[in-house]
């Protein structure tokens, strides 16, 4: 928590830079969300061309990458999405009820709600992120793979 006080013009600005890196990240994990889901019907789709092709040692290991994909573009899904989005309004209002319309406390409480939900959403897209380069990572792998044999 800041130890000077806030002043209202500067406390507004944070506020509007909250909201928008919050809407951000909320749009960023539901991008990531959507493009896991492609990896796993590209998954599934290059499972069903290398078992086509027949089977040998190198087809084999191309799909324990495709499943390794597959796993690994689960995951993305399986994490919670940026759903923390400010603070709750509810809670907020309850608080500057409490606080007597001391809006000089109440704007910091506001700002500390903030802060805490970017940086919860921060982690989250970014374990998200993650998971999901090593799942199209696993799955080109495996199509490099599989162009390597029929050539």
């Amino acid at each position: 928590m800041s130890t000077k006080p806030t002043t209202s013009g500067f406390a507004d600005a944070l506020c509007s830079l909250a909201e928008s890196q919050l809407q951000m990240q909320t749009t960023r994990s539901a991008a990531l969300d959507t493009v896991a889901i492609g990896v796993m019907a590209l998954d599934a789709a290059f499972v069903a061309i290398v078992l086509a092709a027949g089977h040998t040692d190198v087809r084999i290991f191309a799909l324990c990458l495709l499943g390794l994909s597959l796993t690994f573009a689960a995951g993305v899904l399986a994490l919670p999405g940026a759903r923390c989005t400010g603070p709750s309004i509810a809670r907020m209002r309850r608080t500057r009820t409490a606080m007597d319309g001391d809006d000089l406390r109440f704007t910091e409480r506001l700002l500390d709600g903030f802060e805490h939900d970017v940086h919860t959403n921060e982690q989250t897209v970014s374990r998200k992120a993650t998971l999901f380069n090593a799942a199209l990572t696993f799955v080109s792998l495996s199509m490099v793979m599989e162009l390597i044999v029929r050539l």
